[in-house]
């Protein structure tokens, strides 16, 4: 097990990596000074593959522990379920001195996070992401919220957990689609900030989608350390955080024009990285060759569901409520270079319009 520190100004917690972590989740908790039993928020899938190992492990420390199930999917990630939520918190007497614990993948982070930032004013949490993608990207930094008819993540709050522990292991569950989504975020970091780590992908590729222990446990501290750093330099977003969205402006757009049904969110990213690319080679910051070597890993990590029969305004509509678009402002995250990215203010309007126009004709 290898440990990471997320140190911030006003708040700093570990992360735990490694292969049987998941069984050491009770004594590690407790070693973080969390007590009585927690609230455990998940859903059926995860509780089924993992839940007798988290269960064993949690009340062998705290005693017997509830669970609260939410559905399965980034559709579930609404204010319906986050008031269930709420509903059986009250059920079960919660109060100011309990805590929950997110175990499940980015879905379940993003509205247990939210829950526990709003239930009483905001209590603690601890997070155990079952998904790669979760483990490197939403279970750390604070991030917590739902989606709404107009966009993704629009209601939500900064509430860092005390505590994040991602296993290895539990990686050997997933079907290969969503080790793929996970991947395409790791590919995202390397992208912005380590052209090593891109380098490190397409030479062990096949070991990592094949579960690698080393190879994940690899990638896993790799980025958690590289976004550990930007949210250690802004915690909310106030600036360069904001590069941390490289691929997510476009393809949060993808996501909310399918109504969060067809693509799983690391699948949304790719299409928003591919798309940066080919933008980026076109108005001239990145080289042809680079930004076609970047497209080819992207889609070397797994099959990509297409983009045929999105419409463009459904596309464009979704972008105008982004709040990356703040104030009439395009803002975009371009790479100068692979491992290096940049926050691109006052992109022009009808330049991006017509390029994302001609990027679904040509994406079919």
């Amino acid at each position: 097990m290898r440990t990471l520190n997320v140190t911030l100004k006003n708040h700093s917690y570990p992360v735990f990596v490694g292969a049987g972590t998941l069984a050491k989740s009770g004594a590690l908790l407790a070693g973080c000074g969390f007590k009585g039993a927690p609230i455990v928020i998940s859903n059926s899938t995860v509780m089924r593959l993992h839940g007798k190992t988290l269960l064993a492990a949690l009340e062998k420390e705290f005693g017997k522990t509830p669970v609260i199930k939410i559905g399965d999917g980034e559709r579930f990630k609404s204010h319906e379920s986050l008031f269930g939520i709420y509903d059986a918190m009250f059920k079960l007497r919660a109060g100011r001195s309990s805590w929950i614990l997110a175990f499940g993948g980015g879905v379940i982070g993003d509205i247990a996070g939210f829950a526990a930032a709003t239930f009483m004013r905001g209590i603690p949490f601890a997070m155990i992401p079952t998904t790669l993608l979760s483990q490197v990207d939403s279970s750390i930094g604070g991030k917590t919220g739902v989606n709404v008819p107009q966009g993704k993540n629009l209601i939500g709050a900064f509430h860092q957990p005390s505590a994040v522990i991602a296993d290895t292991e539990v990686l050997k569950t997933l079907p290969a689609r969503e080790l793929a989504s996970g991947l395409y975020e790791v590919i995202k970091y390397g992208a912005i900030a380590s052209k090593s780590l891109l380098g490190y992908i397409e030479k062990r590729l096949p070991e990592i989608l094949k579960c690698g222990a080393r190879e994940l446990e690899h990638i896993i501290m790799e980025s958690a350390q590289i976004k550990a750093d930007v949210v250690a330099l802004d915690e909310k977003e106030t600036g360069p955080r904001a590069i941390l969205n490289y691929g997510h402006t476009i393809g949060h757009a993808f996501e909310a024009a399918t109504h969060y049904r067809k693509f799983k969110h690391g699948e949304g990213v790719a299409w928003g990285m591919i798309a940066a690319l080919r933008y980026g080679r076109e108005v001239g910051l990145l080289k042809e060759t680079e930004a076609d070597r970047l497209i080819k890993l992207i889609r070397g990590a797994g099959k990509l569901p297409p983009v045929k029969g999105i419409r463009f305004d459904d596309i464009w509509n979704a972008l105008m409520l982004d709040k990356k678009f703040q104030h009439g402002d395009i803002r975009m995250i371009l790479l100068n270079k692979p491992g290096k990215a940049a926050i691109y203010n006052g992109i022009e309007k009808d330049s991006l319009c017509g390029f994302l126009k001609k990027f679904l004709a040509e994406s079919l």
